[in-house]
């Protein structure tokens, strides 16, 4: 006799600071019996304690949050975990810097607002899959920006984003190797790294890419 396959389930975290969102998103989501939400947050801090506990398949983040945003939640997740959820951002900015800033951290999935739950129901299962979902506002920003938005973006690592952080406070290569002892050296390594990733040339230009996009790398 012939069996059926079992269905799998995606497990999903909700973030967002509006409640009303939450349970908009939510029976959205729940008209896919594939789709499970298993919680809610409110704020970046909420969202590392739950995905601590219970370790969703997907977190779905809004971006503007109370206490730790977004970005902030999103970069904790995916460069302190060692088995970090993939992320749909689900917001209502389009500016390039966030999507950027996401991407590099290594977000799968950038989604607004404004989409319909079936795009959005589809675009979870594609990265719970490990694949790259993106808006088609979202692939058009990229294009303009010259971005091909196919190619996976390299996410920093959480020493490249320390080390980013301390230029931006002002520290020299000095300096910064004395705080987190580590040689001189090992930091240059790291700053071309990151030179790399954000496609700047230069500290300055380093400094005026991160203040340009908020210092979107707030602890």
């Amino acid at each position: 006799m012939k069996t059926s396959n079992p269905v799998t389930i995606v497990t999903i975290l909700l973030a967002d600071d509006h409640a009303m969102m939450r349970e908009g998103t939510r029976k959205l989501l729940e008209e896919d019996p594939r789709l499970k939400v298993i919680g809610e947050a409110q704020d970046g801090e909420e969202v590392l304690t739950f995905c601590q506990q219970t370790r969703p398949d997907v977190v779905i983040l809004d971006i503007s949050m109370k206490r730790m945003n977004g970005f902030s939640a999103a970069q904790a997740l995916l460069t302190q975990s060692s088995q970090p959820p993939s992320i749909l951002v689900l917001t209502a900015y389009d500016q390039i810097a966030y999507v950027q800033t996401m991407l590099k951290f290594g977000v799968k999935g950038y989604w607004l607002k404004s989409a319909s739950g079936r795009d959005i129901r589809q675009a979870i299962h594609d990265i719970a899959q490990g694949k790259r979902s993106l808006a088609p506002e979202i692939h058009q920003l990229l294009a303009d920006e010259g971005i091909d938005s196919s190619t996976p973006t390299e996410p920093l690592t959480s020493r490249e984003i320390e080390v980013l952080r301390l230029v931006i406070q002002g520290l020299r290569n000095t300096e910064i190797s004395k705080r987190l002892m580590v040689s001189v050296k090992t930091i240059e390594t790291h700053l071309t790294s990151l030179y790399g990733k954000l496609g700047v040339q230069s500290r300055a230009e380093a400094i005026a890419l991160a203040q340009r996009q908020g210092l979107l790398l707030e602890s």
